[in-house]
């Protein structure tokens, strides 16, 4: 079946899914009964949770073969102006967002939508080339950022350490930004030389938008994708041996693993909702993509005064509506439980915030 001149439902669905599962992620990111699969791994390895910002780059690559293809009929002045714009005001909303819960003089400035900015910056200049080049530069990309921190050093940090809180990647962080400017005094996970591996991994998603573009839209696509997914994976696993999969230093490793799963999830996606169009089970993740980034936004914004101390208990502790609700829950489901079901009551408010929007036909782009 022909889908070129359909919208691609596939391409909503796992955006609102990646999108769905950042918010369920983050509601939970402040208790210490997250259950292990849900929280981040403390450093190597890799759970559920280290895979969910991944594939929103890796959607957000996508999505970007197909905007830029929309376009073909603006000129480069206005095309990158747009892009520059949006971008742009992206990454500021990011800062704004850091500066809600810090002071002026501590503000971080790295962090998730600033990242997303840049690494989209960076890729887009290739967003109408062909497969084959996008990959030379995605594995470019990842050849630097692995020579960097396997064979670059920093004072009292020998070439090739890669402890927490001792290697160059967070070393040059603190350089950089300062530890007034970063997550902790440790190092950002979302610094500098992430720039160069999330690029990457827009980039390889460019690849997968590119590729359903050139190509007819069958079967025989598909097992083209589902092979690169499947490669992608074996040499993430391979490369492991050397570079540890590590979410917050974004090891090649960590992103040809989390680009190949993507790949395998977002192929079988489109074969059957695209191409063979079974009934969506996921029918309710579309109206949180078609608005992804306002709702994740959103969803950050709001959470700031759901941690803000507006209550005392009996002995006069500070509470925030967030410890009254997850404690309420945690009272009913058990502490790991509650603090899940929790999550999903987050989830399910942004759903239907964006249902509303769906309903009314309101697609904010940023």
């Amino acid at each position: 079946m022909d889908v070129k001149n359909k919208r691609i439902i596939s391409l909503d669905v796992f955006r609102g899914l990646a999108v769905a599962a950042m918010i369920f992620v983050n509601a939970m990111a402040f208790s210490e009964f997250t259950p292990k699969l849900l929280g981040h791994a403390d450093w190597n390895g890799l759970t559920i949770a280290d895979l969910v910002f991944p594939s929103f780059l890796f959607i957000v690559g996508v999505s970007m073969a197909y905007s830029f293809a929309s376009r073909l009929d603006d000129s480069k002045s206005r095309l990158w102006g747009h892009f520059i714009y949006r971008v742009t005001g992206l990454f500021l909303i990011g800062v704004f967002l850091n500066w809600m819960t810090s002071n002026f003089t501590a503000v971080r400035i790295p962090g998730v939508l600033q990242l997303i900015a840049l690494s989209s910056l960076f890729a887009a200049p290739l967003a109408r080339f062909k497969p084959r080049w996008i990959i030379l530069a995605a594995t470019i990309l990842l050849l630097i950022h692995s020579s960097i921190l396997l064979g670059v050093g920093a004072p009292g940090i020998p070439s090739g350490t890669l402890e927490k809180g001792h290697n160059v990647d967070d070393w040059l962080d603190l350089q950089i930004f300062t530890p007034e400017h970063t997550l902790d005094a440790k190092g950002d996970p979302e610094g500098l030389l992430s720039i160069l591996s999330a690029t990457a991994l827009v980039l390889l998603g460019l690849c997968f938008g590119r590729t359903l573009q050139l190509r007819d839209k069958n079967w025989k696509t598909v097992t083209i994708l589902l092979l690169g997914g499947i490669i992608a994976i074996l040499l993430g696993i391979t490369i492991s041996q050397i570079l540890p999969v590590n979410k917050q230093l974004w090891t090649s490793s960590f992103i040809l693993i989390c680009a190949g799963i993507g790949t395998l999830v977002l192929g079988l996606m489109f074969g059957y909702l695209d191409i063979l169009r079974w009934p969506n089970g996921f029918f309710w993740a579309i109206p949180m993509g078609r608005n992804a980034l306002v709702i994740y936004i959103m969803s950050i914004a709001f959470t700031i005064p759901m941690h803000m101390d507006f209550f005392t208990n009996m002995g006069d502790i500070p509470l925030s509506f967030y410890d009254i609700m997850t404690a309420y829950f945690m009272g009913i489901f058990g502490n790991s439980g509650g603090i899940v079901v929790y999550g999903l009551l987050v989830v399910l408010i942004w759903l239907v915030v964006a249902f509303i929007l769906h309903w009314r036909r309101i697609y904010i782009k940023l």
